[in-house]
């Protein structure tokens, strides 16, 4: 199940995808590949960021040379206090160069 509404049970991905995005390791926010990483929401969805009932998960462009374990710690320090106990899961998604303004691969079909 896939939720975003903020109640004692469940985190708030909107706040998550915020939290995500002030890691330095991370370039971009991405939905994922063949596979998305989105919340859906009334009328809306926050893409990059799944919130189920057993689990959170993060999907990201990474900044070129940074190491994947300094983007996991980054991340898992801003998510977990938002995570309601469940684990957090990290995909890189693509690998954003210095000089690139937007990720180098799209994002994914939207459902």
């Amino acid at each position: 199940m896939t939720s975003g509404a903020s109640t004692a049970a469940t985190p708030d991905a909107e706040a998550i995808a915020t939290a995500v995005r002030t890691a330095p390791a991370v370039a971009a926010l991405h939905a994922g590949g063949l596979r998305l990483v989105v919340t859906l929401l009334p009328g809306r969805r926050v893409k990059g960021v799944q919130v189920t009932d057993d689990r959170v998960t993060g999907s990201v462009g990474v900044a070129r040379g940074v190491p994947i374990p300094v983007l996991t710690d980054q991340v898992r320090a801003r998510v977990a206090p938002l995570a309601g106990g469940r684990p957090v899961d990290m995909h890189v998604a693509d690998l954003q160069l210095a000089d690139e303004e937007q990720p180098a691969l799209p994002p994914g079909p939207s459902a």
